[in-house]
C-alpha cells in the first residue's frame, strides 16, 4: 500500500465531493477509523471492518483496510492489498465473518495474494479483479484466476472486461462489464500478450 499513491488518488475525490468522509487505518487527520470491530451503516448496507487489528504496526500491503458490506441477502469483500501474511492472521481470528457473495480480489490478482484459504473460507460465487491491461506485474496471476476458477468462482477482471459493474436488486445481484457492451464487434475481440505473474 503506497500511502503517496493512496494520498494523490484522494485529492481529486475529496475536492468533488468535501463533504464525503474518509475510512482508512493510516490514522490521517480527518479520517475516520478503518480498523477490526468498527461498524456502521449507510444507506441501508452494513458495514463491517475486519482488518487490520487495532493499534496494528503492519505496514503496507498487510495494512489495508478489509471491509464487508451486507445488505442482508448479498455480500462483498473489499480486501485492498492485503497479502498472505495478513490473510492467513485475519482468518486465524475471524474466519466465519469472511463468508461473502463477492470479494474482490486481494492486491489486483497478485500471487502474494488468494491463498487458497482465502479463498475457500470467502465461498463466494464471483472475484472481482482490478488491474491495468498490459500491466508491468502481469497482474492478475493465471494461478490465482484458476484457485478462485477451481472453487467455483465466476471470474472478472478489468484487463480484460474493462469497467465492471455490479448490480444489486431485491432479485439478487448482476455484474456487468463494458467489454460485454462492445463485445460484438470483431475489433474489441482479445488480442495481445497473455496475462501472468507466475
Amino acid at each position: 500500500m503506497n500511502i503517496w499513491i493512496i494520498a494523490a488518488a484522494l485529492i481529486p475525490v475529496l475536492q468533488a465531493w468535501p463533504q464525503a468522509w474518509v475510512r482508512s487505518p493510516l490514522g490521517w487527520a480527518h479520517h475516520l477509523p478503518c480498523h477490526r470491530g468498527e461498524r456502521w451503516q449507510w444507506q441501508g448496507l452494513n458495514f463491517q471492518a475486519l482488518w487490520p487489528l487495532p493499534g496494528s504496526t503492519a505496514k503496507g500491503n498487510n495494512h489495508s483496510c478489509v471491509v464487508r458490506i451486507d445488505d442482508g441477502r448479498s455480500s462483498i469483500l473489499l480486501t485492498g492489498d492485503i497479502e498472505r501474511q495478513a490473510e492467513q492472521a485475519m482468518i486465524s481470528r475471524y474466519w466465519r465473518h469472511l463468508t461473502s457473495t463477492l470479494i474482490q480480489v486481494p492486491h489486483h490478482g497478485s500471487n502474494t495474494s488468494s491463498s487458497a484459504l482465502l479463498v475457500r473460507r470467502v465461498d463466494g460465487a464471483a472475484a472481482l479483479a482490478s488491474a491495468s491491461r498490459y500491466n508491468a506485474w502481469r497482474m492478475p496471476s493465471y494461478k490465482v484466476v484458476q484457485r478462485y476458477r477451481q472453487r467455483g468462482y465466476r471470474w472478472f477482471a478489468t484487463p480484460q472486461q474493462g469497467q465492471i459493474t455490479v448490480v444489486f436488486s431485491a432479485e439478487g445481484w448482476q455484474i456487468h462489464s463494458l467489454r460485454d457492451q462492445v463485445l460484438p464487434r470483431w475489433y474489441h475481440q482479445w488480442f495481445g500478450a497473455p496475462a501472468d505473474n507466475g
